[in-house]
């Protein structure tokens, strides 16, 4: 019975209530999906290691079927695009299959995933088809590929044919997936600050959303227990009008969820450059029911907070007496977080963490988290405290009536003037701290470096083929690099100084010595495997240079480096040529050899545009929400207010006032301790600011975020009308 008045309550209130909750319910259901997509971050790198599985296949996989098949995967390259490259042969009628097709195929034939499909035809044969001889027998469906736009072909060999292939291997099974990842590395600082810092904010917002028309809903709930009605009676009331409104809006952002993760997967590439599945999009059963059910109780447990002093003393509610005002203790839970992030910074930056125990790192990773949390904790108790001292300047520097209204009204109420922007102030904060770590992987040591090979130069890793098979290889100008004992590479460095930037003599390792970065570029030439290995690559890593003796000639050879005319038709066909002459060969141009760490590509950097949006949609919805409630909160007094005289104009600039001035200033401590945060976790040879693009994208999105927020500036005209104050 309880129930059905609080949904008869609800309603009751005209045209006003029906708009704060479809007010609340929105804001719940912009709060799910964003938090249902933090939560995807884990799974989606998880689907990308499961669908990496089968390209992992060696000789030593566990057996999956009853015949095994001759197997050579290779990575290759095509307009700085990754294509995988697997050369089979089954050994029997029911040999292993990879994932995505029904059979392999035989000598002769070749499947292809969609994208090479119909990249084939749009190119010259003797730059990309050749690599793959065969007529096409069929397509590699979605379960054999990491992104709807991979490129993988699957070649068939006869068995004595691939058998003379170095590098082909007996497999008896296919890679499966089940390669978890390592959580306690995933959930240090960055995963951390993903679940802290974006989910948290969001949770603030929905709560937020929740106390839309609070002041009013309390006189309210006070009438009914001045009525009679019992504590526990008054809170069923309450949380069923709140739960109403959340479970509308938790079942819109889940819809929203779906709906949206086409165009969510369109925009992340993984550092691979094509978008994902959409169905890798996703956030176990386990989880989604926790937000399902968490945020309706999040919102409930708000509103019953909020609630308690009309449970204590119904009486007092419109004559609230004022709480004390905050005080500088407020600050100490920053103190305290960043002195605990700067602590787990320093142990992670030691030599010596890397070799710690996982029990170690995973202690670190939660101090982290709880330092984090204490940061944030301390932002919304400071906020309140900055808002106070915000009041008092206002109050010393305006000479006008408004601003003095302004600062009384602050003054009065410094913890909701700091709740009510407290969602974009977060928002910022988070957007500013992760700007800075993108900088610091923007230093020299973390970005793209010059490539050690000059322009035009390949780089053809052939591991040791016999020389007599690289005759249709050699060309003028080619400087061949040869293997020697201990894993030396032979070659005069003469040649290899007209092919490379390297000047002589080669530069040897010496640890700790001035010269090991330069060995360290030397090596990046020669060095197996390199981002993308596959089962054909031999792990090589050079350890000397050395120039080539009376016998030199005997040593097999590991590497080409072939100069063409520069264009990239040119070093497209050289590629296509080594695919023919050596299947296993892999090959390098300058430009690869320029790429940056996967972590900047995927982490930092690429997500940096996606968390700036973020921030502008919560600081927008945020502002907007805090702008109704103040107009829904005060409707009285402004009404008042203009019966009295005073011009809609000036009432607007009130409302103006009251969230610009507190946003301004809490943005700029917002911005002050994300510097700061900064300052204690990244080392300082690291440390930069955000590039100017950045900082002016956040600047004029709060700008954007908060003029959105002005929407709700006309529905004041109607909220203050002259009947207002006989209805009231």
């Amino acid at each position: 019975m309880n129930i059905l008045l609080g949904i008869r309550m609800a309603f009751a209130g005209g045209r006003e209530s029906a708009a704060r909750m479809a007010l609340m319910a929105v804001g719940v259901a912009v709060g799910v999906p964003l938090i249902l997509y933090a939560l995807a971050a884990v799974p989606v790198l998880q689907s990308h290691t499961d669908r990496l599985a089968w390209h992992r296949t060696t000789a030593q996989t566990a057996p999956t079927a009853p015949d095994p098949a001759l197997w050579l995967a290779v990575t290759d390259h095509y307009q700085g695009r990754d294509i995988v490259r697997v050369h089979v042969a089954a050994l029997g009628p029911r040999p292993p299959l990879p994932p995505g097709v029904d059979r392999l195929p035989g000598p002769g034939e070749k499947l292809l995933s969609p994208a090479l499909a119909a990249l084939l035809p749009e190119v010259p044969d003797d730059q990309l088809d050749n690599r793959y001889p065969g007529r096409p027998a069929g397509s590699i469906g979605a379960a054999g590929l990491l992104m709807p736009g991979e490129l993988v072909a699957i070649i068939g060999h006869a068995p004595d044919e691939l058998r003379t292939v170095p590098g082909a291997v007996e497999i008896r099974g296919i890679e499966q997936p089940g390669e978890g990842l390592d959580l306690a590395a995933l959930w240090g600082i960055f995963f951390s600050m993903i679940a802290v810092l974006i989910i948290g904010p969001v949770v603030v917002f929905v709560a937020m959303t929740t106390r839309v028309g609070g002041p009013r809903r309390e006189v309210r709930f006070a009438a009914v227990r001045l009525a009679g009605a019992t504590r526990l009676q008054t809170a069923v009331l309450a949380a069923t009008e709140t739960a109403a409104a959340a479970i509308a809006g938790t079942l819109l952002g889940w819809l929203a969820f779906h709906g949206f993760r086409p165009a969510v997967a369109n925009v992340v590439t993984l550092g691979h450059g094509t978008p994902i599945f959409p169905a890798d999009v996703a956030v176990p059963a386990s989880r989604q029911l926790i937000v399902l059910f968490g945020i309706p109780l999040v919102a409930v447990l708000t509103t019953l907070v909020a609630l308690h002093p009309v449970q204590m003393s119904p009486l007092g509610v419109r004559h609230r007496a004022r709480r004390r005002p905050p005080t500088v203790w407020r600050l100490m839970p920053i103190i305290v977080g960043v002195l605990g992030v700067w602590l787990v910074a320093r142990a992670q930056n030691a030599p010596q963490y890397h070799e710690s125990s996982q029990l170690v790192q995973g202690t670190l990773s939660l101090m982290f988290t709880l330092s984090a949390l204490s940061i944030l904790a301390g932002f919304f108790l400071a906020g309140a405290w900055v808002c106070l001292w915000i009041s008092r300047g206002m109050a010393r520097v305006t000479r006008s009536a408004t601003g003095l209204l302004v600062a009384r009204r602050i003054a009065a109420d410094p913890y909701s003037t700091f709740r009510a922007v407290s969602g974009a102030a977060v928002a910022i904060y988070v957007a500013t701290l992760l700007g800075f770590a993108a900088a610091a992987y923007e230093q020299p040591e973390h970005q793209d470096t010059a490539s050690v090979l000059d322009a035009g130069v390949v780089a053809v890793h052939v591991q040791g083929v016999p020389e007599d098979r690289l005759g249709a290889l050699a060309s003028p100008g080619t400087v061949v690099a040869r293997i020697g004992p201990g894993d030396q590479i032979v070659v005069p460095c003469a040649d290899l100084a007209r092919v490379s930037d390297l000047a002589c003599p080669l530069p040897q390792y010496e640890e700790n010595g001035d010269d090991s970065q330069a060995f360290l570029r030397a090596r990046d030439l020669f060095i197996l495997p390199y981002p993308g290995a596959s089962a054909a690559d031999h792990i090589f890593q050079p350890m000397s240079y050395a120039e080539p003796g009376p016998t030199a000639g005997r040593l097999p050879v590991q590497t080409l480096l072939i100069p063409t005319d520069g264009s990239a038709a040119a070093q497209e066909r050289i590629r296509t040529l080594a695919a023919t002459v050596v299947p296993q060969s892999r090959s390098k141009t300058s430009t690869e050899l320029t790429a940056g760490p996967l972590l900047s590509a995927t982490s930092m950097a690429a997500l940096l545009p996606y968390a700036l949006i973020f921030v502008l949609l919560v600081t927008a919805c945020s502002l907007t929400v805090s702008v109704i409630t103040g107009v829904l909160e005060r409707r009285r007094p402004l009404a008042v207010l203009r019966a009295s005289g005073v011009r809609l104009g000036d009432l607007r600039r009130i409302v103006l006032l009251e969230t610009g001035a507190p946003l301004a200033f809490t943005v700029l401590l917002g911005v002050g301790l994300a510097t700061l945060v900064s300052l204690v976790t990244v080392p300082p040879q690291d440390w930069i600011l955000p590039s100017a693009s950045f900082l002016i994208g956040l600047g004029v999105g709060g700008l954007v975020a908060f003029a959105v927020s002005l929407i709700a500036l006309p529905f004041m005209d109607t909220a203050t009308r002259l009947d207002t104050v006989r209805f009231e």
